[in-house]
């Protein structure tokens, strides 16, 4: 989002007065002017906030990992094992 300057607001506006008349004129309606610095400081907040809340939109993130290991593969190493158990019971039973 970015404010467009006295000056480029005032070469839009087309007027037929001087400059100075015509920000004068605006501030009695009582426009906001941006400056250089003033409006910066709004502007980096109003981004900032934005994107925090474009950040907390997403989903949020769901574990999908125990202990820094990927849980589909714990699983599946799970599986393995105690399916080696089982074939090792098994076989000693026979």
């Amino acid at each position: 989002m970015s404010f467009l300057s006295a000056n480029q607001q005032y070469k839009l506006s087309g007027s037929s007065l001087s400059f100075t008349e015509w920000i004068e004129r605006e501030k009695s309606k009582g426009v906001v002017i941006p400056q250089k610095g003033v409006t910066d400081v709004y502007e980096n907040e109003i981004s900032e906030k934005q994107e925090e809340q474009s950040l907390e939109k997403q989903e949020p993130k769901s574990s999908k990992t125990i202990l820094g290991l990927n849980k589909n593969m714990l699983m599946l190493s799970g599986l393995v094992i105690v399916g080696a158990i089982a074939y090792k019971v098994y076989t000693k039973r026979k």
